[in-house]
């Protein structure tokens, strides 16, 4: 789903090679944004009680990506889409 600003928002369920259980990381929610400063906005309104997973920053993908898990307990996996 793309927004009127132009950020994703997606969902992905556990990768293979971590445990699940029903109720924690049962999936991701994705954000995707196009730029830093987007990205780093929606970021600081997250991360208010939450635990932080990757801290936000550069990564070998993304000139900017982060993940947390929010105090419902929905993990959030942030970033920047390359062009």
């Amino acid at each position: 789903m793309t927004s009127d600003q132009g950020f994703r928002i997606m969902a992905y369920d556990v990768q293979p090679e971590k445990p699940w259980n029903p109720g924690e990381n049962a999936v991701y929610v994705s954000v995707r944004g196009t730029s830093p400063e987007e990205i780093t906005a929606y970021w600081e309104k997250l991360r208010v009680s939450a635990s932080v997973l990757q801290p936000l920053g550069a990564s070998a993908w993304s000139p900017l990506y982060g993940m947390l898990t929010d105090r419902f307990g929905v993990t959030w996996v942030m970033d920047v889409m390359v062009p």
